[in-house]
């Protein structure tokens, strides 16, 4: 699932990018963050809060678990407990043409079409979804064709078309930034479970622990037992090297981040290392609609 955005370059720049550069950019992506843990409101060019939550479709009945403050921190791009139409796939976002002119960064980093402020706003009210659907409502398959008439090799399996996270499940977020996912990942897996979220900049990781305190704390002392949702840790470390045991997961989300590691393919690997046999993997992310912009600073197009 995607956002059909131009937000960051992709592993054609990682290709041009030597052991300091790499370091540099990861360092940069740490670094942007700071400002984000502090609150995403007014830092993306998409919805985040309540209204990201909504717009992409997040169940209100988990989401109202958690309290006002906590989700007002939430700045994914994407839903990944959202149960899809199985005869839909690959999921497909419609969205408008994006321009390529030159974009200057508005956040005066000096780094052009960076992270802050610079999405086009004809992108901003597009809607994110599944496939077309039609004036009635009801869905149409890619390509043209009707959920019916659907090839069955494009179905997905139910298991894989519902939420990936089950009561008793242990759960790795990758990139889990002020940990609102990890929060509703956690009550989907229930007592059984364990949730574990993982993200590279301590800043956003202070955050992610200030809104599990929150989230304690809005629980009256009366309700507290039984205990509603999974146990949750909290780990500072990159995509590319994560230090978990193989096979300890059943399942893998992630939500906005890989356009952001510098190191896809090892992140991949890594993921596929820790998942379990059969585990399930859900990542949401934009992705880089074209060429990846060239140049003599390929560090800059990091963040177009």
């Amino acid at each position: 699932m995607h956002r059909r955005t131009p937000p960051f370059a992709g592993d054609s720049c990682a290709a041009g990018l030597g052991p300091a550069e790499r370091a540099l950019v990861a360092r940069a992506v740490r670094d942007r963050f700071i400002a984000v843990a502090q609150g995403p409101e007014g830092k993306f060019r998409y919805p985040v809060g309540d209204a990201g939550l909504a717009g992409l479709g997040y169940d209100g009945a988990l989401t109202s678990r958690l309290p006002a403050g906590v989700r007002a921190h939430f700045c994914g791009v994407g839903n990944p407990f959202a149960a899809v139409d199985a005869c839909v796939w690959p999921p497909v976002c419609f969205l408008p043409e994006p321009d390529h002119t030159e974009q200057v960064s508005a956040s005066g980093s000096g780094v052009p079409g960076d992270m802050f402020n610079d999405m086009p706003d004809a992108e901003l009210d597009a809607p994110v979804c599944f496939g077309v659907r039609f004036d009635d409502g009801s869905p149409a398959a890619p390509h043209g064709g009707t959920p019916d008439t659907a090839p069955h090799d494009r179905c997905l399996p139910p298991e894989l078309a519902a939420c990936p996270v089950r009561p008793g499940d242990a759960v790795l977020d990758v990139g889990c930034g002020a940990g609102v996912d990890t929060l509703c990942a956690a009550l989907l897996a229930g007592p059984g479970g364990a949730v574990t979220g993982a993200d590279a900049s301590p800043h956003m990781l202070d955050r992610a622990r200030a809104n599990l305190a929150a989230m304690d704390d809005a629980i009256a002392p009366a309700h507290r037992a039984p205990e509603q949702s999974a146990p949750i840790r909290f780990v500072e470390t990159g995509a590319e090297r994560l230090p978990f045991a193989s096979g300890s997961f059943d399942v893998v989300i992630s939500n906005g981040v890989f356009s952001l590691v510098v190191d896809k393919p090892a992140a991949l690997r890594e993921i596929h290392r820790v998942l379990r046999p059969g585990g399930h993997l859900r990542l949401a992310d934009q992705i880089l609609d074209g060429p990846a912009p060239q140049g003599p600073d390929v560090v800059s197009c990091w963040f177009r």
